[in-house]
This record gives structure tokens, sequence and C-alpha cells, in this order.
């Protein structure tokens, strides 16, 4: 059978448990410490994932926006040259208008023999 342990050993068994339960108790904490910070990387790499499709997301967004750009900038520049090629008809019609205005007035004194203004009643002048 195994011998007595004498008093001597049972300290020195008592001193190597209470190391073990020192470095089991370091170790845990350890542990804790690990998985808290595998927890943190793991929601920064979620976050970093996010913000590459967010990041991503936002270059199509501006690749979108560059090409409505671009066709918005024609639109515009055809719009005025419209505008313009417009303007020049009107004037063109206003300036028309104003010499048929008077031709018409020149048309309506020739008919009148005496030579009085269109609108004028003659049996007034009498």
């Amino acid at each position: 059978m195994s011998e007595p342990v004498p008093a001597d050993d049972d300290d020195v068994l008592a001193g190597a448990a209470a190391r073990l339960e020192r470095a089991v108790a370091a170790a845990a904490a350890r542990m804790d410490e690990l998985e808290r910070r595998a927890g943190a990387a793991d929601q920064e790499a979620h976050a970093a994932r996010n913000s590459d499709d967010d990041r991503a997301r936002l270059a199509q967004a501006l690749d979108a926006a560059r090409g409505r750009e671009v066709e918005l900038t024609q639109a515009a520049r055809e719009a005025g040259e419209a505008l313009d090629e417009a303007m020049i008809e009107l004037t063109a019609l206003i300036a028309g208008a104003g010499a048929g205005d008077d031709e018409v007035v020149d048309e309506k004194d020739d008919d009148h023999e005496d030579g009085a203004p269109w609108d004028a009643d003659p049996e007034d002048e009498a």
C-alpha cells in the first residue's frame, strides 16, 4: 500500500495545488480576454465589410450620377441651342410683322384717292 505522506509533503502538495488553482484561474482569465478580443475583432471585420459594401454602393451611385450629369449637360446644351434658334425666329417674325404693318397701312392709304387717312370719313370733310 501507499505509505502515509509526511506533514512536509502535505505542505508541498497543498502549495502545488494552490499554484495549480492560480494557474487555472489565470488561464481562464486569459481565455476570457482572448474571447472578448476575438468578438471585438469579429465586429470590426463585420463593420469593415459593411464599410466596403457602402463604399462600393457609393461608387456605383457616383458613377451613375456622373452619367446623368453628362446627359443633363447635353440636354441643357441642346435646350439652349433650341432657345437661341427660337429667339432668332421670333426676332425675324417680329421684324417681318413690323414691316408688314407698314405695308398694310401704305396699302390702305393708297386705297383712298384723296390722300385722306384710311379711317377718315370723306363726308366729314365736305
